[in-house]
């Protein structure tokens, strides 16, 4: 019997890819799984204002586990369009009195990205991960920040769906929280670490903003774009800066604190065949830590 050893290296490598995947893939759900199960044994008892600023504040003292969707319409010749689904889950730890750490993890679930070139087709898969760890004084007022490293994980499942890289930066957040409502941003860059030499290197910038204003029972105005920046293209295609807002409401389900908002935006600055429009949705359950 003869045996080509060439294509039986081929189909092992393609199986251990295959079952790495789906590794992974279920061990994302396994994680969101536990958090949820977490988060559920805790009671929030807050008023409708504050519960709102806990939603707003990325480094807030309390468990949060939104789900974002984000639908892009437009994008290139043909206006295609992608989406992704995302789950974004923060969990403070206390350090002494004076400190929290807060881990924050933001996965995509699911991801298509089109051919934008072509009328029809595309790639459907898992998306990376980005895990960050804020350092935050436990005790605020009417300002916070929080400061520490984030880093870009490949879970992506398909090579259109992730960097297929390792990486690695700095991340700071920064909120002010007055009566009327809240001024939030969080500014990351991730670089590549060395690895995979056939994918491109990432060099990104990530703004993440939000402003918004409370209005009653629990209703608020919002705007909360998210700027990038891709140090790696040239300055006509580097910038994507959407404008937009919406509306969003924070209460209480069965004495669980929910909040949700829609919101809607147009690309101002986008680079080439990148989507013209956008549309978020998202849904946060909160669990105030000690409530």
């Amino acid at each position: 019997m003869w045996f080509d050893m060439t294509r039986l290296r081929t189909i092992r490598l393609s199986l251990s890819l295959k079952a790495t995947k789906i590794v992974s893939g279920w061990t994302l759900y396994g994680v969101w799984g536990v958090l949820l199960s977490a988060g559920a044994v805790l009671h929030a008892q807050q008023s409708p204002e504050d519960l709102e600023k806990l939603a707003r504040n990325p480094v807030g003292d309390a468990i949060k586990i939104p789900l974002a969707e984000s639908i892009n319409f437009g994008a290139g010749p043909y206006g295609r369009t992608s989406n992704s689904l995302q789950i974004q889950p923060t969990i403070p730890f206390p350090i002494g009195e004076d400190w929290l750490l807060i881990p924050r993890i933001v996965a995509t679930l699911a991801d298509y990205e089109p051919e934008v070139s072509q009328s029809s087709g595309g790639s459907t898969g898992l998306g990376d991960t980005v895990a960050t760890l804020f350092l935050t004084p436990a005790h605020i007022r009417t300002v916070a920040w929080g400061v520490g490293p984030s880093l870009l994980i490949p879970t992506a499942t398909d090579m259109n769906t992730g960097a297929g890289k390792w990486g690695l930066g700095p991340s700071l957040a920064l909120i002010v929280q007055p009566n009327w409502g809240s001024i939030a941003t969080a500014v990351q860059n991730i670089w590549s670490l060395p690895g995979n030499s056939q994918r491109t290197s990432v060099n990104q910038l990530q703004i993440e903003t939000s402003l918004s204003y409370n209005l009653p029972h629990g209703w608020y105005l919002l705007t909360a774009p998210t700027l990038t920046a891709d140090w790696t293209q040239s300055s006509g295609d580097r910038w994507l800066v959407p404008f937009g807002g919406g509306v969003g409401r924070t209460w209480e389900i069965a004495k669980k604190a929910v909040d949700w908002n829609i919101a809607l935006y147009s690309n101002a600055i986008r680079p080439a065949g990148q989507p013209k429009w956008q549309m978020s949705l998202q849904w946060t359950l909160l669990y105030p830590r000690g409530s």
